[in-house]
């Protein structure tokens, strides 16, 4: 981008940076892209950090998340607890089709892990097409930012969600992962994993890594837990491999 075209889009309308944005949006097609569409975005939406993800409404699932300076430690809480099935802002957003914010359908639990990681003034939203969902959370500075930003952030959520689909069109979890991650959380040792999947036991070893790290936790059975609430293992993630 040239500097006279970013000193441009610096002075932009908020509809003008909408339709420059949409355009780059529909240009991504790599999670390089995507990365770089982040950079656009703040333009038109001045945040402070971005939580995405996208899954299955008929069987409850997270299939895939991404984070871009959102609190991890917050993050970690929210897979391990399950909670986004049960947040009233995600669940008014599915229903309406209109961005929350956080404080105004924050639950006791939820507004006091947010406060405590300064995430309350986080506004949530997404898009929706047959039975996936597409949904963000954006970080504001403050409650004011927030609910001015509002409308931008409703204008730009299909063009974004469409961008991360493309970007990331499949789970988080490889199918790989899934089945080493569904054999431990039986009980299988490494040693049983690794015949029971024809790989050695070091590899076992690379993909609990792996998925340790996509779930944003250092430990196992924390892992475990999240893809099991998330619905990334078991059943559910059966189900959404099919589709």
């Amino acid at each position: 981008m040239s500097l006279l075209t970013y000193r441009g889009l610096m002075t932009a309308s908020p509809a003008l940076l909408a339709d420059s944005f949409a355009t780059s949006a529909s240009r991504c097609h790599t999670p390089k892209q995507f990365r770089a569409l982040l950079d656009q975005l703040e333009k038109v939406l001045p945040f402070r950090g971005l939580l995405c993800g996208w899954g299955n409404i008929s069987t409850s699932t997270l299939a895939f998340v991404f984070n871009d300076r959102f609190p991890e430690k917050f993050t970690r809480w929210y897979l391990t607890r399950g909670i986004l099935w049960k947040d009233p802002a995600f669940q008014e957003w599915l229903r309406t089709g209109q961005p929350r914010l956080w404080i105004d359908y924050a639950t006791p639990e939820i507004l006091e892990q947010a406060v405590m990681s300064h995430v309350q003034y986080s506004i949530c939203g997404g898009w929706t097409r047959e039975d996936t969902w597409v949904g963000f959370a954006a970080n504001m500075t403050s409650e004011e930012s927030a609910r001015k930003y509002l409308e931008p952030f409703h204008s730009i959520l299909r063009p974004l969600s469409e961008a991360l689909m493309q970007a990331y069109p499949r789970p988080l979890l490889s199918g790989r992962e899934i089945s080493v991650l569904e054999r431990r959380s039986l009980g299988e040792v490494i040693k049983q994993i690794a015949s029971a999947e024809g790989i050695t036991g070091r590899t076992v070893r690379m993909h609990l890594q792996r998925a340790k790290k996509k779930l944003c936790t250092d430990d196992l059975i924390n892992a475990i837990v999240i893809a099991d609430k998330m619905g990334m293992i078991g059943r559910s993630s059966r189900a959404w491999r099919w589709q």
